[in-house]
């Protein structure tokens, strides 16, 4: 979350979204470069996770406000306090997660779409999910993201709370 000093001086607030307090979109591109490298440089795996919430057009607009919130809060809340997770607006989330194979990714893509059933009882709220990982899918930070997102439409497109993994990248 931000800080007191970021939210008095009103310099960082547009790279927060003012809802969830996650950063957007921008600081996503620039922290997956950035991790990516170190991936590469340690020879470690990097994972990305789009979730997006299933239905979230058809919310209202206080219904929208809790989902993101409450969406933003479980996703933070299960993930390791060393994974980084942005908001990219509409209901859609991205999280990038460190020294983590797809499988990983997959288990922990799972453990949020699990916890999120458990804490939200009143209606039903869930997510679709796309896996992508480095180097498996891709092996620059672009081209990571873009098969995290298209692995989200393709869960999208096969129903609600679904987890879909990218397709190997031919290297």
């Amino acid at each position: 979350m931000r800080s007191a000093r970021y939210e008095s001086s009103g310099a960082l607030d547009s790279v927060f979204e003012p809802v969830t307090g996650l950063p957007d979109a921008r600081v996503f591109g620039l922290l997956v470069e950035r991790k990516l490298a170190l991936a590469r440089r340690e020879l470690q795996p990097l994972s990305l996770v789009a979730f997006e919430i299933d239905d979230y057009s058809a919310m209202g607009g206080s219904q929208t406000r809790v989902a993101m919130l409450m969406t933003s809060r479980i996703v933070c809340s299960t993930l390791r306090s060393s994974d980084t997770v942005c908001h990219f607006g509409d209901g859609v989330f991205a999280a990038i997660l460190d020294n983590t194979p797809d499988a990983g990714a997959v288990w922990a893509a799972d453990r949020v779409r699990r916890n999120l059933a458990l804490r939200h009882r009143v209606a039903e709220l869930t997510l679709s999910m796309g896996v992508a990982a480095y180097p498996t899918h891709a092996l620059e930070a672009g081209d990571l993201s873009d098969e995290a997102f298209a692995a989200l439409a393709a869960a999208r497109s096969a129903g609600p709370a679904r987890i879909e993994v990218a397709a190997a990248a031919r290297h």
